[in-house]
């Protein structure tokens, strides 16, 4: 399941007012949205300024988790071409945060007897949504869990953040950057930060 969330829009959206804010918003989920559909993935919803897509249903996905890893990177690096059409419009560039877990989830009609909704329901699907939200905090275009790190091989480059408890979910989790092309020097400066993290773990602050 994968979370992607538009940054700052209800500023951009007061200075813009509604209409222009729609032309907005719609300007970016497209390109978003056309990188879900080319990465075979299933646009679920749209909450708002959030985007929800997923992999695996209603067809068996064997390699969702890199589907929606590569899916992450390339909305990533769409960025640069919405901002040259939305930059000078809202003032400053687009920013979001993609947010993706990997874990079993009933998949079937989430909705009411009086408005059919399909898509996933499952704590997996919250921790998705969670992680998403802690990119604004370690301050990441995409971060990932563990479980979606152990289904990629060693091509992708991640970044190890933290283990934390996210609301209402008790175990533990894992949280990884992955890598969109944008840090420079990564890949010194990921493997070394990994080192620094786990002699920071072990007490070994010298």
């Amino acid at each position: 399941v994968l979370f992607c969330d538009i940054r700052e829009f209800s500023a951009v959206s007061e200075r813009l007012g509604p209409a222009q804010t729609m032309e907005w918003i719609s300007g970016v989920l497209n390109p978003l949205s056309d990188e879900v559909a080319e990465g075979g993935g299933v646009l679920v919803d749209y909450v708002g300024d959030e985007l929800m897509a997923m992999w695996g249903a209603p067809s068996a996905q064997p390699d969702h988790a890199v589907l929606a890893c590569r899916t992450a990177q390339r909305m990533v690096a769409a960025i640069p071409r919405i901002n040259e059409r939305w930059g000078s419009v809202i003032g400053g560039p687009t920013r979001f945060g993609i947010g993706i877990n990997s874990a079993s989830a009933r998949v079937g009609n989430t909705g009411s007897t009086r408005k059919f909704k399909y898509g996933p329901l499952g704590n997996g699907v919250n921790l998705a949504s969670r992680v998403q939200g802690a990119t604004k905090y370690l301050r990441v275009d995409a971060i990932i869990t563990g479980s979606t790190r152990r289904l990629l091989d060693a091509s992708y480059l991640v970044r190890r953040l933290c283990t934390v408890r996210v609301v209402n979910i008790a175990e533990p989790v894992e949280l990884f950057e992955l890598d969109c092309g944008a840090a420079p020097r990564r890949d010194e400066l990921f493997p070394r930060y990994d080192e620094a993290l786990a002699a920071f773990e072990a007490g070994n602050f010298s």
